[in-house]
């Protein structure tokens, strides 16, 4: 198995370190890596001398630690580029943009990976590894830190010292010159020594890449990111000095949507977690390190006392992260009989007596199996009657093996610290107070949560009928021919027609007589309102009146409102009114919803109260498209809107109506990126219909063109939507139907059954092993597919399901992917069919769409290795034009490869 790109970094054979004294490096390196290791120091003239053995070894060293004054770093670097050493950790303390681009380039040149300059270092524990400027190793644990800035992974190291709180990786990745947060990430996903992912973050420079990356890592493993700073601030910690090549400011833009809100967005959809506080970190590293994920976000309090319990119960509620648990009654018989006679026994479970250490352990027992329970926190104060320490040590013997979460808090210092450590060691985590403790459960029941997010693949397209997208795309060339920025309110709600959003019926007129037309046509009561591209909110120029009866009316109305509008706005070019029917009765509910521009992570969908009711952005939920059902309700069910009014207030065809327009404006958002915003405020909602009122579409100032449906496009977005252009259905030869599709996260158990039906032969040829399953983390990566970088497809039937009588199963009958290589210009591909559909030509055509869609994604190269006795693979290789090496470094192996382009500006050959 060929190391990963960044192995020699973390996890080094030979070291070569350059300074000026003695670093904590070697005090901690085994024997085996020391004897490994090459220590050059600086002279007075702050030069070394590359020994000869290094310059001229055939094999390259695997990581320089260069901790060096400023002025010596480039001459050190010139120094150990003839030993071409495969990565570098330039710790450099000052700051400097001519390193930061001299080190980018000596990177490139020298095919080096590169960390720093301005780093704190890095470090592996479990492989004695302290590449770092601090002093001690950090303890062996499951949890890595990624940090951006080197004086927060300083402090981490010092609490984590005092905490006993253990590291698979610690990193500080000072200016990124060349290596980034996504590059990490991806490593430490693959990282079997790493868990969990803390990461503090201040810069995010490629919203795709890092969107890509913290997905790709956060649905195998947890990840809690703390982010400091705001969009625009000149000086980071990556960027001490300030730079040009900033992340882009936000501009000026509906005030309802902050950048900080859409990164929250960003983070939930990627499923990670979101911690606010530098001590929130903290409770996170802590609790992820020990603690289980919990299957909700219910949590039980056990204290010994009721001042404890409330302090823990009020930060428990509907809009926080976790909240409070109602017992079962069977679960409230156990404790009574297991508490002392005046003890709580519903939720906070209180025992005023002094408490018993195997009562203690019995009630957590009790509490962890009642169903409506998803976690437990004990709060525990001292108590000069009881034997706090052999609570503690119950404790510590019963958390570990519960099925749930069981986190506790033991409040004080002088004599509770001791007791915390107990749990602790025992792999149980504990805390100093309510706080922090619930904290630390409402992350891991906000990553249960976000992790819900994660699994949707949403098509582009929603179900049902098809958008009209040749329409909508005449509206948009139209208005950029008539220089306008701004659709008006006719061609806003035929644009949103064109994708099956339900529009009030809108008619444009310019003189009293159209309107009077207009009005007959439609049928009264009507409402009228301004239509100027210059007028952003009708209500401020009073250029809105509703419920207008007759013609009388509306003659009157119309030159009140021209009037009004005059005065109020002399600038502003007036259309004409728009004459609409009535959208519902009078206390009709009243919603908005809408599209802005992010300037990092482009479109992003918002969904909260009229803005007659208020312009507060608490006030509004968002998410990133694309979206599908179920990631529309739960945008709906985030918003105060809901909890408050809509939840009780809706009858669910209305709920369903409302979920399907937020789907189809996340398709509009997919299709057109050259829309900017979309305002439509107010949606009304009668009974069971839906309907779009006042619209406002705004375009971008440039034109973005199509939104390229191959695997390449959607650059406006974040998310990169499920490729659904790639469905195919086909027949084999006698006729029977199969479909070749993408493959989504539902896929994970015919995945698996298709694995489990392989022969032991098949199953070796595809994976060089007789591995006779797929384990869930690998079950996962396979299924949950990130398409900014891999495709994964699978061949389907319908056929009979044998444990539901009369009814149909998808299953899975062969599997081909490709997964983009460090370079970003090849991929390696993978392919297998199940033994009873091989030889029918489903292998060549899974291929050749897969190779189809690497072309027109632009790849060079796509590339696969294949055991040298697997004839059968070699020949449909062959007869695809694949050219066929033997590997050098393994002669039973052969390597496969095609150039994808034919113009003759690519690679020729294999990625090496």
């Amino acid at each position: 198995m060929s190391r990963h790109a960044l192995s020699p970094l973390f996890d080094p054979r030979s070291l070569i370190t350059v300074s000026v004294r003695p670093l904590p490096l070697m005090a901690s390196l085994p024997a085996e890596l020391r004897a490994r290791t090459t220590e050059l120091r600086l002279d007075e003239r702050q030069a070394c001398v590359l020994p000869a053995e290094l310059a001229q070894a055939a094999e390259r060293p695997d990581l320089a630690v260069v901790a060096v004054p400023r002025d010596a770093l480039r001459t050190t670097l010139e120094t150990l580029a003839p030993a071409r050493p495969r990565a570098v950790a330039v710790l450099t303390h000052e700051p400097s943009r001519d390193d930061n681009d001299f080190c980018r380039a000596w990177a490139s040149a020298h095919d080096c990976v590169l960390l720093g300059p301005h780093s704190f270092g890095l470090q592996r524990p479990h492989a004695g590894l302290n590449a770092s400027v601090h002093p001690l190793l950090g303890r062996s644990g499951r949890v890595a830190l990624v940090t951006q800035s080197r004086s927060i992974m300083a402090v981490v190291m010092d609490w984590a010292d005092d905490n006993r709180t253990g590291f698979s990786t610690v990193v500080s990745l000072g200016a990124e010159a060349a290596l980034d947060v996504p590059r990490v990430l991806d490593f430490l996903v693959a990282d079997a020594r790493t868990d969990s992912i803390a990461l503090y973050l201040e810069d995010v420079r490629d919203a795709r890449e890092f969107m890509s990356a913290i997905r790709a890592a956060a649905s195998v493993k947890p990840v809690v990111v703390l982010k400091a700073g705001h969009p625009g601030r000149e000086r980071t910690s990556v960027r001490p000095l300030g730079t040009d090549d900033a992340a882009p400011a936000l501009p000026a833009g509906p005030p309802s949507i902050s950048p900080d809100m859409v990164f929250d967005a960003a983070l939930r959809r990627a499923g990670a977690v979101r911690v606010r506080y530098f001590v929130q970190l903290f409770s996170a590293v802590k609790a992820l390190g020990f603690a289980k994920l919990p299957s909700g976000r219910r949590i039980a309090v056990l204290a010994n006392g009721s001042g404890p319990a409330q302090l823990a119960l009020d930060q428990l509620g509907p809009g926080r992260p976790a909240m409070r648990a109602e017992l079962g009654e069977d679960t409230r018989r156990q404790l009574a009989a297991t508490l002392s006679a005046n003890a709580w026994t519903d939720n906070p479970v209180v025992e005023f007596s002094a408490p018993d250490p195997q009562a203690c352990a019995r009630a957590v027992q009790a509490i962890v199996a009642d169903a409506g329970v998803d976690g437990v926190l004990a709060v525990l104060s001292p108590d000069p009657e009881a034997d706090m320490r052999a609570v503690a040590q119950a404790l510590a013997a019963t958390a570990p093996k519960a099925p749930k979460p069981v986190i506790t808090c033991f409040m004080g210092d002088a004599a509770m610290r001791p007791l915390r450590r107990i749990l602790d060691d025992a792999g149980s985590p504990s805390f100093r107070t309510p706080e922090a403790a619930v904290d630390a459960f409402g992350n891991l029941a906000t990553y249960h949560y976000n992790q819900q997010l994660l699994l949707q693949t949403p098509p582009p397209e929603p179900p049902g009928q098809e958008p009209d997208l040749a329409g909508a795309r005449i509206l948009l060339d139209g208005a950029r021919r008539e220089g306008r920025l701004t659709l008006t309110e006719p061609e806003s709600k035929a644009l949103l027609a064109a994708f099956h959003i339900p529009v009030v019926q809108v008619l444009l007129a310019r003189t009293p007589a159209e309107a009077v037309i207009a009005a007959q046509q439609i049928g009264f009561p009507v409402a009228i309102k301004i239509d100027s591209p210059d007028v952003v909110r009708k209500s401020a120029v009073r250029g809105v009146h509703l419920d207008i009866r007759n013609s009388t009316e509306l003659v009157t109305a119309y030159h009140r409102m021209l009037a009004n509008a005059h005065a109020a706005a002399p600038q502003a070019y007036i259309e004409g009114i728009t004459v609409e029917a009535m959208a519902g009765p009078p206390g009709s509910a009243k919603v908005s919803m809408g599209v802005a521009r992010d300037a990092l992570f482009g479109p992003v969908i918002r969904f909260g109260s009229a803005r007659s009711r208020s312009e507060n952005p608490s006030n509004r939920s968002l998410e990133l498209p694309p979206l599908n059902g179920f990631l529309a309700r739960r945008l709906m069910e985030r918003s105060p809107v809901w909890r408050y009014a809509l939840a009780d207030q809706l009858s669910p065809r209305a709920h369903d109506a409302l979920e399907d327009v937020l789907v189809r404006i996340s398709e509009i958002v997919c299709a057109l990126p050259d829309i900017e915003t979309i305002d439509i405020d107010p949606v009304m909602i009668d009974g069971d219909r839906v309907v779009a009122a006042d619209t406002r579409i705004t375009l971008t100032r440039e034109t973005a063109g199509e939104a390229d449906a191959g695997l390449g496009g959607y650059a406006h977005m974040a998310i990169h939507p499920y490729p659904a252009r790639l469905v195919r259905h086909l027949q084999f030869k006698d006729g029977s139907p199969y479909t070749i599709r993408p493959i989504r996260p539902e896929d994970a158990t015919p995945l698996q059954d298709f694995t489990r039906e392989l022969s032991e032969h098949t199953r070796y040829m595809r994976f060089i092993s007789f591995m006779r399953e797929l384990s869930p983390r690998t079950l996962a990566r396979y299924t949950q597919v990130d398409y900014h970088r891999e495709l994964a497809l699978v061949a389907t039937i319908w056929e009979a399901d044998p444990d539901h009588p009369g009814e149909l199963r998808e299953t899975v009958i062969g599997v081909a992917r490709y997964l983009l290589n460090a370079d970003g210009e090849s991929a390696e591909y993978a392919l297998v069919i199940g033994d009873a559909w091989q030889r029918r030509g489903l292998g060549i055509q899974l291929m050749t769409t897969l190779v189809d869609a690497a072309r027109q994604q632009g790849l060079a190269v796509i590339e696969g290795v294949v055991l040298g006795n697997n004839r059968p693979m070699l020949a449909l290789m062959d007869r695809l034009g694949f050219h066929i090496d033997m590997d050098p470094d393994d002669f039973s192996m052969r390597r496969v490869w095609l150039r994808l382009q034919s113009d003759g500006a690519t690679a020729g050959g294999p990625a090496g």
